[in-house]
């Protein structure tokens, strides 16, 4: 039995149309999760003060709500105490699996000149009984679609 050219060609035009659907949806998917990861500020680790700086390491809590895994995640961010940027960080390459959180641990250098202008506020918060309040504020970026293209989202994570 000889199947004809029309139906060979109709055959592939099928195919091609399942493929995208599915690519499509892959890609739908994955940027859906990477929309509903969120970010918290688990704990200031430790601030060791140098000369003209200070090494700030925290640990932030990601979480991924989502039925996806999340890979090749990375993230750009800007850092504030109580207001005003001491500082930028990044990390790379952290993998949250479908429904659970990792911990992080972020270490960064802050410049005394960045922190001049907060320095009031952390002695008033230190008199006042108060914590201070650290702010990471940036964006998230993963790989979809089978490390084809990427996705990212912006975050703001405090600390309490």
């Amino acid at each position: 039995m000889e199947v004809s050219k029309s139906t060979r060609i109709y055959a592939v035009f099928v195919v091609i149309i399942l493929l995208i659907a599915i690519l499509g949806y892959t890609y739908y998917a994955d940027a859906e999760a990477i929309q509903n990861v969120f970010a918290e500020v688990n704990t200031i680790n430790n601030i060791s003060p140098k000369i003209t700086s200070a090494t700030l390491t925290f640990t932030l809590n990601v979480t991924n709500p989502s039925q996806r895994d999340i890979t090749d995640l990375s993230s750009i961010f800007d850092i504030f105490i109580s207001q005003t940027k001491i500082g930028e960080g990044s990390f790379a390459g952290l993998s949250v699996p479908a429904k659970s959180n990792v911990f992080k641990e972020v270490t960064i250098t802050v410049y005394y000149s960045g922190l001049a202008d907060s320095i009031i506020n952390i002695f008033k918060n230190w008199k006042q009984g108060q914590d201070t309040t650290l702010t990471v504020d940036g964006t998230m970026e993963a790989t979809v679609l089978f490390g084809l293209a990427t996705a990212s989202h912006e975050f703001i994570a405090t600390s309490q």
